[in-house]
């Protein structure tokens, strides 16, 4: 499902429309703050044109949701031709693209709706530097498909300049993964007001480098080179081809190749980490243990398979299929209950689990417990424009239990916290032994009121169970600052919405907020007794 808004500079909307492939019709002259708004429920890769003028691209979308501000005023200053966002009447359209069409072989620089400055969608120009910071030599203007390279100024002879410089460099950010093979460019062609740069070095995010060479034409000059998988292409080393240093300038850089479809259809199985090696972890590698992205995918079920008490944390998100829960090799099983148990919670739309020809209708914030045994599970979505997402949590089981639905109003409520320590909340306890039967999995929701944005302050560890966090209900800029790590070695994980978090036995349990939010919440382990903590005094902690 993708929404389309056109909004005023209060943020106000002023026009709407739903759908899959959709035409937004705007028949107001634009007025300066308006901006236009996209959001997709589905996927992060959308076909967007929001001005006539304009080249349909094809972009990723960080968060699932666009803001793009009208930039009335680079049209009157190069970036764009005059007619661009002009008049009193507008078509907007955005679309959905299958599988085929985007991981397709094809030119993957070309986004006419980049922005200068702070990435809003991918691919994404930028460059060190800009001559004079005009619209007319934005980095921009090198990825927007218009190629006129005759003469030099605004639209349409419009480029990326840098000036007199040596030291410039210049980017093309994807993202995410691709794989590139060739790269065209257009050089600015303006003899001879222009000069032209003889060579250039092509960097890519593995490190490896590639070398081109050009001459003083206005034709594409082309580079080809073996396939590598990347998340850039940055170009630095700029040689000009005479001295002193005068005027060269892109007028457009054309890459080729395809992004690389992430394969979430296997089980990923991760190590348990010692506290003492989780010490000395960066950024990246505290979440290559630890985080876990992408719990929502379009017809999929993702599953994380932790050694850490062998919890199970997936995500499944029927759309147009019907899902079907499969132990895989990693079990080594018949079935995936075959010796386990688990908790799902809907937190997207009404959606169906059918357990053994069983069917059992989930609205949203529906739980569910499924005890070891049950053979054939199914997940599917009633509507297809506001899919389910069934968050699951599986540990093993020595023991079957019967499979019990626990609507929220039926689990547990446990207020606690207060204004004046930022953590006033209410715990729902789904899967617990005051609210049902399980071996050792407990699971819950947990809601903090607006003006919280603190969980489990303080912190505490609860060494004979382990924990997984989904945070929830959360903004496209808002964060939480999950705390990890042991009490004298603190650590943090940025996480954003529908991500979860694995917490080892060792580590606190904590987490603070941009604003208010959910988050559910799943342990196993030596027992389920809920207050086995062990509180950590928040001036002890380092």
């Amino acid at each position: 499902m993708i929404t389309l808004k056109v909004l005023n500079k209060d943020k106000e909307v002023l026009a709407l429309e739903k759908g899959r492939s959709i035409t937004l019709n705007y028949n107001k002259e634009y007025q300066p703050g308006d901006s236009i708004r996209l959001e997709s429920s589905i996927d992060k890769f959308v076909a967007v044109k929001f001005d006539k003028t304009l080249e349909e691209s094809f972009v990723f979308i960080p968060g699932k949701s666009l803001e793009y501000d009208i930039p009335l005023a680079n049209v009157r200053t190069g970036c764009y031709g005059a007619e661009a966002f002009s008049e009193d009447s507008h078509t907007i359209s955005a679309r959905e693209i299958d599988e085929e069409e985007f991981y397709s072989y094809r030119k993957i620089s070309l986004n006419s709706h980049d922005i200068h400055g702070k990435a809003r969608s991918f691919p994404h120009a930028h460059a060190n530097f800009v001559t004079r910071e005009a619209p007319m030599f934005y980095a921009r203007n090198a990825i927007d498909g218009v190629i006129r390279n005759e003469l030099h100024g605004s639209f349409p002879y419009h480029s990326w300049a840098g000036g007199a410089r040596e030291d410039l460099e210049f980017t093309v950010d994807f993202g995410h993964l691709v794989s590139v093979d060739k790269i065209v460019f257009y050089l600015r062609a303006d003899f001879p007001h222009d000069t032209y740069w003889k060579s250039v070095d092509i960097e890519f995010s593995d490190g490896s480098m590639e070398h081109a060479e050009f001459e003083g034409i206005k034709e594409g000059q082309a580079i080809e080179f073996e396939a590598r998988e990347t998340t850039y292409v940055k170009l630095v080393n700029f040689k000009q081809v005479s001295y002193p240093l005068s005027w060269a300038a892109l007028t457009q850089v054309e890459i080729f190749g395809n992004y690389i479809k992430e394969d979430f259809s296997k089980m990923e199985v991760r190590q348990a980490s010692n506290a003492k090696d989780a010490k000395h972890y960066t950024t990246d590698r505290l979440r290559e243990e630890f985080h876990i992205a992408n719990l929502f995918t379009k017809d999929n079920t993702r599953m994380i398979y932790s050694h850490i008490d062998r919890i199970i944390t997936a995500g499944a998100m029927p759309v147009f299929q019907v899902l079907k829960l499969e132990a895989g090799k990693e079990l080594a099983a018949d079935y995936f209950l075959q010796r386990r148990e688990m908790g799902c919670i809907n937190v997207g739309g009404k959606g169906i689990i059918t357990i053994d020809g069983v069917e059992y209708e989930m609205n949203p914030r529906d739980g569910i417990y499924i005890g070891m045994g049950n053979k054939e599970i199914t997940f599917k979505s009633v509507d297809t424009e506001d899919p389910a997402k069934f968050y699951i949590s599986s540990c093993p089981a020595h023991a079957t239990y019967p499979t019990v639905k626990i609507d929220i109003t039926k689990a547990k409520k446990v207020p606690c916290g207060s204004v004046e320590d930022c953590n006033k909340r209410v715990i729902n306890q789904y899967i617990h032994p005051e609210v049902m039967k399980s071996c050792q999995l407990s699971m819950g929701l947990t809601q903090l009121e607006p003006g919280s944005n603190w969980n489990t302050m303080p912190s505490h560890t609860h060494d004979r169970r382990m924990e997984v966090y989904m945070y929830l209900d959360m903004g496209e800029n808002d964060a939480v600052f999950h705390m990890m790590g042991e009490p004298n070695e603190t650590r943090h994980i940025v996480m954003h919405n529908e991500e979860a978090v694995i917490s080892p036995s060792w580590s606190i349990h904590s987490g603070v907020g941009t604003r208010n939010y959910s988050f559910i919440w799943a342990m196993c382990g030596e027992n389920q007794e809920f207050t086995d903590m062990d509180h950590i005094e928040t001036k002890e902690l380092r």
